[in-house]
């Protein structure tokens, strides 16, 4: 369980699947904190890696004639990140469609001793499958939706 800034406990992420941030000086704005574009940055490095945890990242899901763009992103903050903090991106598998999916991160700050952590946003992105040749909405690849559907359960 983490801590929420309001004090509510939040889930942690439960497949596991988490990538490591370290937050870096020129990534927070005048107030001293992470400044809001970058956490789409670390969803976007965090859902790479992802995806290749699965088996489908992107130069395999390129040569099976595949891409998955970004539809909708929503972001809620929770509480801040400074810099040389140490974060982790927490992905879960939330929805798995006909040519999209949905997969939600929660960017915690992680304390030096790895144990505690605090959430500090919450994403949720959907993604659509197209076909590189036109860019129309295509099916998710049989593969891609077993591992999103094994890893979302």
């Amino acid at each position: 369980m983490t801590s929420g800034h309001d004090g509510q406990q939040d889930a942690v992420c439960d497949n596991g699947f988490r990538y490591p941030v370290d937050v870096r000086f020129f990534e927070v704005d005048s107030l001293g904190v992470v400044f809001n574009m970058w956490y789409l940055g670390w969803c976007d490095e965090a859902m790479s890696a992802f995806m290749e945890s699965v088996g489908y990242g992107y130069a395999t899901l390129r040569a099976g004639g595949t891409d998955a763009v970004l539809r909708k992103a929503e972001i809620g903050w929770l509480d801040s990140l400074e810099a040389f903090q140490r974060a982790e991106v927490a992905v879960r598998v939330e929805h798995v469609g006909a040519t999209s999916f949905r997969l939600g991160y929660s960017v915690e700050r992680v304390d030096a001793s790895g144990q505690d952590r605090t959430v500090c946003a919450r994403v949720a992105i959907t993604y659509v499958c197209v076909a590189i040749a036109g860019r129309k909405a295509t099916p998710i690849p049989a593969g891609l939706r077993e591992a999103l559907v094994t890893d979302g359960t």
